[in-house]
């Protein structure tokens, strides 16, 4: 019943982020989590760890390819991606359903 609920609850998140007309996360690694916090795997604060790296990882891969392109641009990671507060936002929403 538990798992009913909360696959419920992750379902009503991403109905809000279609509604919203939001880009939606596709990535496998993300939905495979879901489906662990789902199941009970997994804790929210672990799928929110781990989203969050790969998340950084995309970013860290970004800014190897435009630095690829440009000779001598000056690295700077500048602040933590906004996305950060976003996903924070939306995972808190899925799990307090």
């Amino acid at each position: 019943m538990m798992s009913e609920q909360l696959r419920l609850s992750a379902q009503k998140a991403f109905d809000r982020v279609g509604r919203a007309e939001l880009a939606m996360e596709e990535d496998p690694r993300f939905l495979a989590w879901i489906e662990q916090w789902i199941a009970g795997e997994m804790a929210m604060p672990e799928v929110r760890d781990r989203y969050i790296g790969l998340l950084r990882e995309r970013a860290t891969e970004l800014r190897q390819r435009a630095l690829a392109r440009v000779p001598n641009f000056p690295f700077d990671p500048g602040p933590e991606p906004a996305v950060v507060e976003e996903t924070d936002s939306f995972l808190s929403e899925i799990a307090k359903e």
